[in-house]
């Protein structure tokens, strides 16, 4: 009779592991189902012991240990994976359980009896080594081919880690030429049935292979995997948006060390933490790192504050210089990207009379005016919607005034302006699908003297170069009281400025900002500079690891519930504020701020005050926002 210590992979569990008996000779590292509280999870086993030489332990036990007659156990986890996720839920201070279950697909966990299980077994020396590639897109993927031959020659295999499913297929047909019999694909919007016969096709393949796959693959258990690929380590999509909070990069990072392999991160502009990394020899470059980002396009900054239609003495949307652009670009039959920042018609109303801004009635935060049969106020923070035709919350007035360029606002603009040409749009609400999405830009690359007319959400799915490219407005994010915004911002930039080949054109009413040089100038080093030292000033990362405790509920319960944590903490570790929106779905939100020099973290004590914190409390380590 054997014991077995089993961490449950499943939300919501606090404790790190359960213990269970069988008769069963169960492998460490096994997915188990076994009975918890009223239903059966999938766990994994961590140890197993004789039972007979536990007695004393279990005759003392304050629990009883449940005994299991039947089990089925599938070998899958590696103990270096397994020691990973134990790391990131140390920095994360969250539980394994809770790690595991964000880094296994829900489609292979629930399914583990049906993947193959053989291990490859090439043996294969790797050493640990962390590498930076800061360049173009065209010389990264030059980079990113010869390291994969080469570790195909050493008998490797790679991963090819990707932010969002969007990502994916451009890349792909970069990477795969002369390897596709080697090459497979992952991305949580496959059938199950299609995960499934990937996945044990990829174990099944003697020869090393190319993976490209979202953040949670990086479990297929293949030891020959000696090089993670970290590719747009910028995004933030790299960070789960719910519980555990995890950030997929410093779990790869984890497993890097612990399965002795290198981990490359790569990106036209890498994070300012990265590059600072880097520049204190904690990170290498692959090749010498770009801080000049070159181009061919010639570059049009517009000015927009004195713009205006003489005949309607209004502010100018599509400015002359890109209206030439555009008329220019149909002739040409070439292809043209504009840029719009919100979407909706206009990201912000408000009072001619007050200066009231017209807001969400549920969470309090700024709504957008979007069109349809009849216009309408959305909150793109919680979804309240409602029509338009109102007046002034505040006075009464009628004399609402929208601000800001929104999305549907360029395209009516454009549809009256330019009639004659085809105008595709791209964001979230045109394209709610991952299949719409590539429809609408495959349209696009086959329509000479187009237009498309994108979010961010665009930036993911552009899969070649095309001529042209213009930005409306990026102005609205100057807004935002975010210490990452100045990174986000030249970020956006630089990437629509690195598709196109013939013609940039930024236009803005922020023509003095000094981060809209930068961008297209491609002067990384001065942004770099002016950004480590104002990070710096206020102690932001790298220089100190950020922890954000959130809680919602009533306004009373919450901030006596916070003000306990400065009890918890301490004054002089924790401060503790409202949220930059407080009131959302009629609950109110609070943040509390722990800044720990980043060589103290993991602080321990500090670590196990977390830890002892009820679940009602959201802990968000090194957060992307304070917000």
């Amino acid at each position: 009779m054997n014991i077995i210590k089993v961490i449950p992979i499943t939300r919501g569990i606090s404790k790190e592991n359960l213990s269970y008996f069988t008769s069963i000779d169960v492998p460490v590292g096994s997915i188990v189902r076994v009975p918890l509280r009223k239903k059966i999870v999938n766990g994994l086993v961590v140890s197993k012991e004789n039972a007979t030489l536990l007695k004393s332990e279990i005759k003392t036990s304050s629990f009883a240990i449940k005994k299991i007659e039947k089990l089925t156990a599938t070998k899958f986890l590696s103990p270096e994976f397994v020691k990973s996720a134990e790391n990131a839920a140390e920095f994360f201070a969250t539980s394994t359980s809770a790690i595991l279950n964000a880094v296994i697909p829900k489609s292979i966990l629930d399914n583990v009896d049906k993947t193959f299980t053989k291990r490859n077994s090439n043996e294969v020396q790797g050493t640990y080594q962390k590498l930076v590639l800061q360049t173009t897109d065209e010389e990264r993927f030059t980079n990113y081919k010869s390291l994969i031959r080469e570790e195909f020659a050493r008998k490797s295999s790679v991963f090819f880690c990707v932010p969002t499913i969007g990502d994916i297929q451009k890349i792909r047909s970069v990477l795969e030429k002369g390897i596709e019999k080697y090459t497979f694909i992952l991305h949580g919007s496959l059938r199950k049935k299609d995960t499934i016969l990937i996945w044990n096709k990829i174990l099944e393949e003697n020869h090393p292979v190319l993976i490209i796959a979202t953040g949670p693959y990086l479990c297929i258990p293949r030891e020959d995997i000696k090089t993670i690929i970290i590719e747009r380590e910028n995004s933030r999509s790299y960070k789960t948006q719910t519980r555990p909070f995890l950030d997929i990069r410093i779990f790869a990072e984890f497993l890097a060390k612990e399965t002795k392999s290198k981990i490359l991160f790569g990106d036209i502009l890498l994070r300012t933490e990265t590059l600072w990394r880097e520049q204190n020899e904690e990170i290498f470059p692959f090749a010498p790192l770009k801080f000049r980002s070159l181009t061919t396009a010639e570059q049009v900054l517009v000015d927009m504050k004195e713009k205006k239609d003489s005949s309607e003495k209004k502010f100018q949307i599509i400015s002359d210089e890109l209206a030439d652009l555009i008329r220019t670009n149909k002739e040409n039959n070439e292809n043209l990207f504009i840029f719009a920042v919100r979407r909706g018609l206009s990201p912000t109303t408000v009072c001619g009379d007050c200066g009231h801004t017209v807001s969400c009635k549920t969470c309090n935060a700024p709504t957008t005016l979007h069109g349809g049969s009849e216009n309408f106020f959305l909150c793109h923070r919680c979804g309240e919607k409602r029509n338009a035709k109102e007046f002034c919350a505040v006075c009464q007035s009628w004399k609402l005034t929208t601000l800001g360029v929104g999305i549907e606002t360029v395209e009516k603009e454009l549809k009256e302006k330019f009639s004659q040409i085809k105008v595709f749009v791209l964001d979230k609400d045109k394209a709610k699908t991952h299949e719409k999405a590539m429809a609408i830009v495959e349209e696009f690359n086959n329509t000479p003297g187009s237009i498309l007319l994108g979010t961010e959400m665009a930036l993911l799915y552009i899969n070649k170069k095309i001529e042209n490219a213009a930005v409306v407005s990026i102005d609205s994010l100057f807004s935002i009281p975010d210490f990452r915004i100045t990174e986000k911002i030249l970020y956006i930039l630089l990437n629509i400025r690195s598709m196109a080949q013939k013609k940039f054109i930024l236009q803005t009413r922020n023509a003095e900002q000094s981060i809209l040089e930068y961008a297209l100038k491609g002067n990384l080093v001065d942004f770099y500079r002016e950004e480590i030292e104002a990070r710096k000033t206020f102690g932001y990362p790298p220089f100190n690891v950020l922890i954000k405790i959130t809680l919602q509920g009533q306004k009373l319960a919450v901030t006596k519930e916070m003000e306990k944590l400065e009890t918890i903490f301490g004054k002089e570790t924790i401060i503790t504020f409202p949220a930059f929106v407080p009131l959302a779905k009629g609950k109110y939100t609070m943040h509390g701020l722990i800044k720990i020099a980043r060589e103290k973290w993991v602080d321990k004590e500090i670590l196990a005050k977390l830890l002892s914190l009820p679940p009602q409390f959201q802990i968000k380590v090194d957060p992307e926002s304070l917000l």
